[in-house]
Parts: structure tokens; sequence; C-alpha cells
């Protein structure tokens, strides 16, 4: 059986697996979790440096790995996908039949792209037509050549390269394999998401935060002595130490797998029946219990998959932080141009002890296809010409399908082009009433809005509210709308702030400008200023505001 390497190389981490390729139940020979040289990616683009081939090729060495065939396993919030439904052709020309409509898929220049897809289910109506659901994937061919460039500097083969999210539900779709199944991976700096119903992805999302919030708290806390990264992370695995402090740094975390549950009942309706939690997170105690009270959905540690027995391969370790890597040997998509398959050499080759049988094995196999074809090369010859005259008149009996089939295409590019037209029309400032009506909801009852201005980004409001715990709540308030990505305050004055001894004014209050900025508009979110940021200490915010406001 080949053997490959299944690679994911992370902002903070690079996971190696040496596994079996494209098999049911994939054998792991070895895994390797290393730390990932300090600015060797950058939203999954490489910076291939002698630093980053040296510490692969070391842990290699250092593990006595000799495989040359890699499959990475790509993550970036660059990599664009679409669902799409696409009539029942045969698999092999599925491909051809994205290739055609791409650019309706994907309005971009696309020749800086390489697209592939992944078959998600197969659909049936009343009437027995059947069409393919399909997940289409865009990846800029900057991303893919940083990959190729890495393994030439290791001096291996790429086999194929693949999406993560991709990896993770060719792996747990196993395991979820009836009804409504959650499985959230969290790793050091992102967290992924995936809803399945009876083994089809309904859902798939992708949160910007990890547990590298928590493990750099405990890092700086003097009741566990401030320990290294490491050590840090062995404490999370082996004991429960998830105390207020260290809770409150995942909230981050937390509240965006509650917006994706939320975002999934609402617009579904369906009830999650089972979920799980893997990756890193899924070893660190206390965490599926932190993320089950905010969901309100039982959470359990994802310790098997259904038919592969993975755990017995990870006998001193838990397996979820190397699901990706496993997952991309499974099925990958690919993202690699024909000119690149031809240019480089991606067959896979047995391992060096196997050689020899595989060796006597092909020649065993050529004489035998000898004898045969000399035995049947006539009869081959008169059922080749048969068939021949069977497909020409088949071919003649056709010919309106293929007419059909045009004018489908055509009136396919047509709706596709109206609906593209009307998505246009749609403006962020659509739902400025409900926006109005959750904020009557929610807002605290301090707050005095002397202006309210929209436009087609957000919405600007010149506000005062009680007090600086009032602020902070009014932000993170903002933070929990589904329509909003960002909040940014300016020009904020503490009328209750003190100066020589006096308060300045008698009834103190905290004046500010609020920029609400809405998903998908122009402006990006900046940090927010330390008397509002939950992670800076309260006092010593309010303080430092005081002395900005009087200067």
């Amino acid at each position: 059986m080949p053997k490959i390497l299944g690679i994911e190389i992370g902002a903070s981490k690079i996971r190696i697996c040496e596994e079996d390729y494209k098999t049911k139940n994939p054998k792991v020979y070895r895994s390797i979790s290393i730390k990932t040289p300090q600015g060797t990616v950058n939203d999954g683009i490489l910076d291939v440096n002698e630093e980053l081939v040296n510490t692969i090729k070391t842990a290699l060495t250092e593990n006595k790995i000799k495989t040359k065939q890699i499959i990475f396993s790509m993550s970036s919030t660059k990599i664009a996908n679409r669902e799409i439904v696409i009539p029942f052709v045969k698999e092999n020309k599925v491909k051809e039949l994205i290739q055609a409509n791409v650019s309706d898929y994907f309005p971009v220049d696309l020749q800086q792209y390489e697209v592939g897809h992944s078959i998600i289910s197969t659909l049936e109506n009343e009437n027995g037509t059947k069409q393919y659901k399909v997940l289409v994937f865009a990846v800029p061919k900057a991303m893919v050549a940083s990959y190729l460039q890495l393994a030439q500097a290791l001096g291996c083969n790429v086999v194929a390269l693949d999406y993560s999210g991709n990896s993770i539900y060719q792996i747990i779709r196993k395991h979820c394999d009836t009804g409504v199944q959650m499985v959230v991976k969290v790793d050091e700096s992102s967290t992924m998401v995936t809803i399945l119903q009876d083994q089809a992805i309904v859902l798939q999302r992708t949160v910007a935060y990890g547990v590298e919030d928590a493990i750099f708290a405990m890092m700086e806390m003097p009741d566990f002595s401030k320990p290294d990264y490491e050590e840090a992370v062995r404490t999370f695995k082996n004991s429960d130490c998830m105390n207020d402090e260290l809770a409150q740094s995942l909230s981050y975390l937390v509240s965006g797998i509650s917006r994706v549950v939320d975002y999934f009942s609402r617009n579904n309706g369906a009830v999650i029946e089972k979920s799980y939690l893997t990756g890193l997170g899924g070893d660190f105690k206390g965490l599926a219990e932190l993320i089950s009270n905010a969901i309100e959905i039982p959470l359990e540690p994802l310790r098997e998959i259904k038919g592969l027995q993975l755990e017995k391969f990870f006998k001193e370790e838990s397996f979820g932080e190397f699901l990706t890597c496993i997952g991309a040997s499974m099925a990958p998509i690919g993202f690699m141009s024909e000119k690149e398959k031809e240019k480089k050499s991606f067959e896979l080759l047995p391992d060096e002890k196997d050689r020899f049988k595989v060796a006597i094995l092909f020649s065993v196999a050529a004489f035998i296809i000898a004898i045969v074809l000399g035995v049947t090369s006539y009869l081959s010859l008169k059922s080749a010409r048969d068939e021949n005259t069977r497909l020409n008149n088949r071919i003649t009996e056709l010919a309106e399908a293929e007419t059909i089939y045009k004018e489908y295409l055509q009136q396919k590019y047509t709706y596709d082009k109206l609906t593209f037209f009307r998505s246009n029309t749609v403006t962020l400032n659509n739902d400025l009433v409900a926006f109005i009506e959750e904020m009557q909801q929610k807002m605290p009852a301090s707050l005095n809005v002397k202006s309210f201005n929209a436009d087609l980004n957000g919405v600007s409001l010149s506000v005062t509210v009680a007090d600086k715990k009032e602020a902070a709540k009014l932000v993170q308030e903002f933070r929990t709308f589904e329509s909003v990505a960002g909040v940014e305050i300016a020009g904020m004055t503490d009328s209750g702030a003190v100066m020589d001894g006096e308060v300045i004014e008698e009834e103190p209050k905290v004046s500010f400008v609020i920029q609400v900025i809405y998903k998908g508009g122009l402006n990006e979110p900046t940090p927010l200023p330390a008397i509002l940021d939950p992670s800076v200490d309260s006092d010593d915010a309010a303080a430092g505001a005081d002395e900005e406001t009087l200067e």
C-alpha cells in the first residue's frame, strides 16, 4: 500500500501524518506536531524560506520518515467556495461541466485561480430526476505555487492539494452517518464548525478564534507559575483548570460558535442531534462544558471515528488535532493545473522495502498481459468495430439531445445573470428598521442618542451613557448583532472624570461617537480602545481614559 505525507501548515503549528493513501480505513504510521517558524504563513500563502524548509526536514529525519509523496491541506480566507446544483452526468464529466460555467460561479479574474470541486450529495425530485449538489472551490494560484515551491525545496512530490474544510468533511462523514450532527474542530488560532445531515454538509463556517488566547493567558498567570507555551498546553490537557479568567479569554471563541449555531437554527430549522468537539481544543478539559453551556447543546469530545479505529494509532495522544492531515489522504480536491501535473512527477512510489516485491509483480503481470493480448487481439478488433458502428448510430439518435442541452445552458446563463443583477440591487441598509428594533431591545436604559446617521457601510451614532461600564456593555451588545462586522469608537469624553480633586459635572456621563460597520461594508473594524476592551483591567483602562480626556 503506497504511503503519503498529509501535511497541514498553520500559523502556529505544522502537523504531519505518514499514512496510507486513498483507502477506506487508512493506517497512520507516524504523526508529528512542530512549531511553525514565525512569519512564514500569511493567510495560507507560504513564505518558503530556509528556516521553514529546515524545520520540516529536521522533523522528518528525527522521526525516520523517508516518504516523498505529499498531500497538503490548505486553509485560508482567500479560498472562495460556492454550492451549486448541476445535471446528473458521469462523474468524470463533472469537472468539464464546471469548467464550462466557472465564470458564472466566481466573478473574479479566473486567470489568477485554480478551481476544484467536491460532490456533496445526489438530489432527486418527485419525478425521479437526479442532480448533483457540488461544492466548487477557487484557490489563488500564488497559494498553490507556494506549496509546490515548498515541496520542491523538500525534495518531495505533490500528489494533490486539498482544502482543510474538505479534508475534515471526508473523515467525519464516516462518523456522522445519520441525522443532523455537528463537529467543532478547535485549533490554536481558528475553529471550523461543520454541520452534516445524513453525511452531507449543510453548513461549514470558520471562526477566527481558537484556544491560543487561553494558552497565552495561562502563560501570564502567577497561579500556574507562568509556564511556557507547551507546558500550558499540557496543563490544559491534564487538569481541569478552567477558572473564570481563562474562561473569559475564550469568550470570543464561544460567542463565534454560538453565532454559527444560531444562524443554522434560524435558517435550517432542523435540530442538532449530536455534537462533538475535536482538534487541539478537544483535549482541553472543561472546554466542551464551556461551549455546551453557551449553545445549550451537549458537546462531547470526539474520541473515535466509526470504522476507522484511529485511536489505536495514537496511543499516547489524541488524533483530534491531526484530523485534517488524515482526511486529506482520503479524497483530496486537487487544485493543480494540467500544466503542473505534466511538469512534475506525481506518481506514487512504494516504500523501499516493498520495491522488490513490486518489481516481481510487474514482471509476472507483463508476461500474463502479453499472452492475453496475443490471444484476444482479433476478438478485440472485431468488438471495437461493432462498438464503433453502434456508437455512430447512437450519435445520430441523440443529435436532438445536444440541441436541447445547448438551449438549457443558454437559459441557465441568462437566469444566473439576472440573479446576479437582482442581488446587486440589495444594499446593506435594507434591514435598517430591523437594526433599530434590535437596538431598542438590547441597548442599556441610560443610552441617549444625540445623532443617528446611516449609509451603505454602517451606522454612526453620537451617544451618551451613564458610565464606562454602560459604554462597554453597549459595544458588546452591538457585537451580538448578526449584521454587524465590527465596531469603532471615537471622541470619548467622561464628564465624571476628576480634575484637581473635583468632579467636572455633577451628573457624570460618558459621551462618544460609535461607528457600527455592516458585514460586507467597505471599512475594516479597528481595535477597541482600552476602556472598552474586556481583556484590559477595567480600573487601569478607566484611569488611562481619564488622563487622555483631560489632556
